[in-house]
């Protein structure tokens, strides 16, 4: 018995080809940037079932049972709320990569307290890398940013996400 459902997000989707508005602010910048990945039902079309969302992970493409398709389908997002997931065909699908990552201030573990600014340089590393990569880390309230200069895949957040400040490690993230 299928208890929830599989939505196809097409890589040429309106989600991915619009203008960005003006921001008066970082935040309103990054809130909308982070924002362009929550899909609903409407977004795309269904195209399968599954068991439970707690059976998979972001970057998943084995296991789903969706069959027909021209490429391989990853998920792209998971919606444990509305127990759905969200999938994209073929292996470069713009859903599969970002610039942006929200996170709740419950997800990370503070090492160090660095009483810095609501904005500062790191570097960030998870197994996923091959190296640490270069983020800015953003605070406004409970919502956090992490803000990459180049596009990292999504499936870094299925790991623990380490975040170094001068070669120091300060803070862990819960993987997703």
């Amino acid at each position: 018995m299928m208890i929830g459902q599989i939505v196809e997000i097409p890589k040429d989707s309106s989600i991915y080809i619009h203008e960005k508005p003006f921001f008066s602010s970082k935040k309103e910048e990054l809130t909308w940037n982070a924002s362009q990945r929550e899909y609903s039902l409407f977004d795309g079309f269904l195209v399968g079932g599954h068991d439970g969302v707690e059976n998979f992970i972001l970057g998943q493409s084995k296991g789903l049972n969706i069959s027909g398709k021209a490429e391989s389908v990853y998920i792209i997002a998971i919606d444990k709320h509305d127990n759905r997931l969200f999938v994209g065909q073929g292996k470069n699908h713009p859903g599969l990569f970002s610039t942006i990552f929200k996170f709740s201030s419950n997800d990370i573990t503070w090492i160090k307290d660095l009483n810095l600014s609501d904005e500062f340089q790191l570097k960030v590393n998870c197994k996923l890398f091959n190296s640490e990569q270069p983020a800015h880390l953003y605070k406004f309230g409970n919502d956090i940013f992490l803000e990459f200069d180049t596009e990292i895949s999504i499936h870094f957040r299925n790991y623990l996400i380490e975040l170094f400040y001068e070669n120091e490690k300060v803070a862990t993230i819960n993987k997703y």
